[in-house]
């Protein structure tokens, strides 16, 4: 009778624990569809109004008669610098507001699968501040007077968009400390000290308010005048005290300079003191690790259908006289040569003879396939000037690219920490090189020539173009010597079990 009550509450409990799971990945998959849902639409809505969204041509232009974005980036008269100082302010705060809470709050839904209704206020602080900056892009740029007429604000008041930084760390701070009160309970090895929580919380609160008190003293000397000029009515003392700094050598300024930075960096160290301690506790990155990527591959699909739209677009004209230079079967190498070794990674990575389930294995052949694919890549970039080749090169190349890395993802079980944050970085730098040499080929639709004619030895495109294949590089060097290293410790093992053997 007793084992039969026991056997009965047993399956009980299991019920229980099953139904309990699945009422977690409902909620679980629930917040995560509506992120994903927003951050494509949102990206997607945000780069195809890109003229009037985050670098909207009523802040750009300096006057009527020029182009929507033929102003922008342009220093050349006080005016022209003032609007694209508000355009380029404008969009780095919105835009860390926008992609840190989308990104904080989907990496947070991984970590609160226990107790992830619990989590419900958090995701929806973290989604109002992403819909909020998300608004603003349309919404704060310009503003209507009595005579019913379209005005720009006055400079100081796109500064002050910087305190929407402040709800974004009170948000973040409870959070981080919510989150090390219920998982000192569950991971009690790795939530053992609360050092780390009260170093991070302290060096983000100091961070933050060095940054309002360097905004707090440019808005409150640009309330009467401009941003960078003095006036007749105001003098600007801040932005003065800035030139000052950078333009007189003096060992005063050397040592401001010195001082400001390394703060700066070792407050962003202690921002991270959290990370940083997990990463130093693990070693292995497993597939609900892997999930942090899915919202940077959204990104890049979203990049990628935003460069197939401006093929759509009136092509640039390079020819002062006579027939435009089309696309031909010499330019094509960089499409025919992607799309070959993107067929020979699945020939190798399913041929019974070649398949490796090793993940280190499996890290070398991807960077190899990457090299391939973008260093004829780089050559284009960097031997035609012509954008309209370039964006159908580079559109081909990353949809092969991303192809292969959401195979490699898929099938690489374990990847290293050393490894994994190398990933981070060419994901990044990928995205940063595909989103310049699409805005520039936007740009040369404008009449401005900013991005390749910048006076350096190189231009810009080519400079992360060269970057980027250099990380590819250091990536294929490093997964190649531990490859080599794993092959040795292997062959010396069975030598040592062959002489115990013979012994």
């Amino acid at each position: 009778m007793t084992n039969d009550l026991f056997e009965k509450k047993r399956i009980y409990v299991n019920y229980g624990s099953q139904i309990s799971s699945k009422s977690r990945n409902e909620w679980i998959f629930i917040y995560k569809i509506i992120l994903i849902l927003f951050f494509f639409s949102g990206i997607l809505t945000l780069f195809l109004k890109l003229d009037s969204s985050l670098f909207p041509q009523f802040l750009v232009k300096s006057n009527r008669g020029s182009l929507p974005l033929q102003d922008f980036i342009s220093f050349e008269t006080p005016l022209k610098q003032q609007n694209n100082a508000i355009v380029l302010i404008r969009f780095t705060i919105l835009s860390f507001v926008f992609l840190f809470s989308i990104f904080k709050n989907f990496t947070n839904i991984n970590t609160q699968k226990e107790r992830i209704k619990h989590y419900l206020i958090f995701y929806i602080l973290y989604l109002s501040l992403s819909i909020i900056s998300f608004t603003l892009f349309f919404s704060f740029i310009s503003k209507t007077n009595e005579q019913g007429t379209l005005i720009k604000y006055e400079p100081y008041q796109y500064l002050q968009l910087i305190f929407l930084l402040i709800p974004l760390a009170i948000v973040n701070t409870l959070f981080e400390i919510y989150n090390y009160l219920i998982k000192r309970k569950s991971d009690p090895i790795l939530y053992k000290s609360s050092i780390p929580l009260i170093i991070q919380i302290a060096s983000q609160t100091l961070l933050l308010a060095f940054v309002l008190i360097n905004f707090g003293l440019w808005i409150k000397y640009s309330r009467e005048g401009l941003l960078f000029r003095d006036t007749p009515q105001n003098e600007q003392k801040y932005w003065n005290f800035i030139e000052e700094i950078f333009n007189i050598k003096s060992l005063k300024n050397l040592l401001i300079v010195i001082a400001s930075f390394a703060l700066i960096v070792f407050l962003i160290i202690g921002s991270n003191a959290i990370k940083l301690q997990r990463l130093s506790e693990k070693n292995i990155y497993k597939a609900q690790d892997k999930d942090r990527f899915l919202l940077s591959v959204i990104f890049l699909i979203v990049s990628i259908i935003w460069l197939s739209t401006l093929l759509f677009k009136e092509p640039i004209k390079y020819s002062l006289s006579g027939p435009e230079y089309k696309y031909n079967l010499k330019n094509s190498f960089v499409v025919i040569l992607s799309a070959f070794v993107t067929l020979l990674y699945f020939l190798v990575s399913y041929l019974k003879f070649t398949k490796t389930k090793n993940p280190i294995g499996l890290s070398v052949r991807f960077a190899v396939a990457q090299l391939l694919i973008w260093i004829p890549m780089m050559i284009s970039v960097i031997t035609v000037d012509n954008s309209n080749i370039n964006l159908i090169n580079l559109l081909v190349a990353s949809i092969f690219s991303l192809v292969t890395f959401i195979h490699y993802m898929l099938t690489n079980k374990f990847i290293q920490k050393t490894t994994f944050a190398l990933l981070s970085l060419l994901f990044a730098s990928k995205i940063i090189f595909i989103l310049i040499l699409g805005l520039n080929h936007v740009l040369l639709g404008n009449n401005n020539h900013v991005l390749t004619s910048v006076p350096t030895p190189i231009s810009i495109l080519k400079i992360i173009s060269i970057t980027y294949v250099s990380l590819l590089i250091i990536l294929f060097l490093f997964e190649t010597v531990q490859l080599q290293i794993t092959i040795m410790i292997k062959i010396l093992k069975e030598k040592n079990l062959k002489l115990e053997k013979e012994n």
